[in-house]
């Protein structure tokens, strides 16, 4: 007997010691007895039908497409203040801090066709459903373990230089890590992997980071206006923000998350940036 998709999302959840499903993650279609699953970080409509015809048991995405998992969105935004808090961050300055996230994401939210992709499997019949926090906490933790690994005189380029070393992802992915703000050179110094909190904090996250303690911190992805916005306040200040690469960063995560449906008789075919590192 294969997993059912409860069981499949109960797994996740396993991995990183949580009892409660994110708001960004969700069944969209059940299923019983999942032997095959298609599993990518972006799977949608095309990809939806695909499953269908290949006959697959389960299409398994990492970002979610609609319903709970898009409406419900934002109170995974607030992990951006509880990290940040973790950090020496003040909480009215992390509020302040993710509020315009939050509302930018919630007005998105609230404009989306929420039923699209849901739909779709719906009418197929396909089960379906997305996984996203988890996997995403699987990986802030691996990477945070090396930044904490290295030497208390480690630079920039010995973060980067490890992260390449210890992860397959990075070293299979076409993107490279980019030090986005400040050089390979400069003193690593106080560290804040800032992921698995929806995405990216932009430049104000950053920015309270930096003001309070914070010398290098790390995101997945970040937008050139939040980029240039960082760089025009903090060039030359001795602070640093890494860019480890979206798709490569979000594939370590989700490479445990297959590793452990394989273990389970789930036999996994990886599309859509999964096959990075595998």
């Amino acid at each position: 007997m294969g997993l059912s998709t409860t069981e499949i999302m109960d797994l996740s959840l396993e991995l990183v010691d949580w009892d409660t499903i994110p708001g960004d993650s969700t069944i969209y279609v059940p299923g019983a007895d999942i032997e095959t699953a298609l599993v990518g970080i972006d799977l949608e409509s095309p990809e939806i039908q695909l499953a269908a015809q290949e006959g697959y048991d389960l299409a398994l995405a990492h970002h979610p497409t609609g319903d709970r998992a898009r409406l419900e969105f934002t109170a995974v935004l607030e992990k951006q203040i509880s990290f940040m808090t973790a950090h020496g961050v003040p909480e009215d300055v992390a509020s302040a801090a993710a509020k315009g996230l939050i509302d930018r994401m919630d007005h998105a939210a609230h404009s989306m066709n929420f039923r699209h992709d849901p739909s779709i499997a719906e009418l197929l019949g396909q089960p379906y459903m997305n996984i996203h926090l988890a996997p995403d906490e699987i990986g802030r933790r691996m990477m945070d373990e090396v930044a904490d690994s290295l030497a208390d005189d480690a630079s920039v380029g010995d973060l980067v230089d490890a992260f390449y070393a210890e992860f397959d992802e990075f070293q299979d992915a076409q993107t490279e890590i980019k030090t986005r703000l400040g050089d390979a050179e400069n003193e690593l110094g106080t560290v804040a992997v800032h992921h698995a909190a929806g995405t990216n904090g932009g430049a104000d996250v950053a920015r309270a980071y930096f003001e309070h303690g914070v010398d290098t911190v790390v995101y997945i992805h970040i937008g050139p206006g939040d980029t240039q916005t960082l760089r025009e306040e903090f060039q030359d200040s001795g602070k640093n923000l890494v860019i480890t690469g979206h798709i490569a960063s979000d594939a370590i995560g989700l490479n445990v998350l297959i590793d452990a449906l394989e273990a389970h008789g789930v036999e996994c075919t990886p599309i859509s940036g999964c096959t990075i590192g595998r």
